[in-house]
């Protein structure tokens, strides 16, 4: 009996100790994966700067140290027939044909030789002298024609907007301060026959009736 009580005494001592719990497998953590690119990526490219609009400032247009002559009767516009230039190129030009200076009393740049828009005043119009821009039989529109020329070649494309808008603030200033109506505001062609100046894509007519809008002098001071 005694054996039999140890026996059953071992076997509750020995059997617990027999079994083993494995402990449960730790969690791993999971695999954060670098979502970047091997290589940086190139930076983006700065902003384009916008190329600053011409300043329409009428006084710049005033004849330097002295009034505006009253020998002005209209205005008339040309074209360079020209895919580029600028009044400094037209002037070389003149004189080389032997003119004395620049034919016209202002040139409008088309983004070439001056910027786009870009209003350069000739040594004519300081000195409130007649043209060398389009000659007729009595002069009349050399002597009291303001010869205006843009840069382009008007039978093969149209003036830029910046020149357009240039355009029409010289020309509302020139028609207010020398009392010219805008329907003296001609075209080279208009009144010498044989040229096509300023070409048929010239807009004399949407000129003429910006024109027409209200505007004064003071109004480019």
């Amino acid at each position: 009996m005694r054996r039999l009580l140890l026996g059953i005494v071992v076997l509750i001592l020995v059997v617990p100790g027999c079994v083993t719990h494995k402990p449960a497998p730790a969690a791993r953590p999971p695999v954060v994966r670098d979502a970047r690119p091997a290589y940086p990526p190139p930076a983006p490219p700065p902003p384009r700067q916008a190329e600053p609009a011409p300043q329409y400032s009428g006084a710049t247009w005033y004849p330097a140290g002295r009034a505006i002559s009253p020998r002005w009767t209209t205005v008339v516009i040309h074209h360079s027939a020209t895919p580029t230039g600028s009044a400094r190129a037209f002037d070389r030009f003149h004189r080389g044909k032997g003119w004395d200076e620049l034919g016209y009393h202002f040139v409008i740049g088309n983004g070439t030789g001056s910027p786009d828009g870009a209003i350069e005043v000739g040594p004519r119009w300081h000195k409130q002298k007649h043209g060398a821009h389009c000659k007729t039989p009595s002069n009349y529109y050399n002597e009291h024609g303001v010869g205006i020329c843009l840069v382009g070649d008007f039978t093969k494309s149209r003036p830029t907007p910046r020149q357009l808008a240039s355009l029409q603030q010289l020309v509302r200033f020139l028609c207010s301060s020398c009392r010219i109506s805008p329907d003296r505001v001609t075209t080279h062609g208009s009144v010498k026959h044989g040229t096509l100046c300023p070409g048929k894509n010239f807009p004399i007519r949407a000129v003429r009736s910006a024109v027409a809008g209200p505007a004064t002098a003071a109004a480019y001071r």
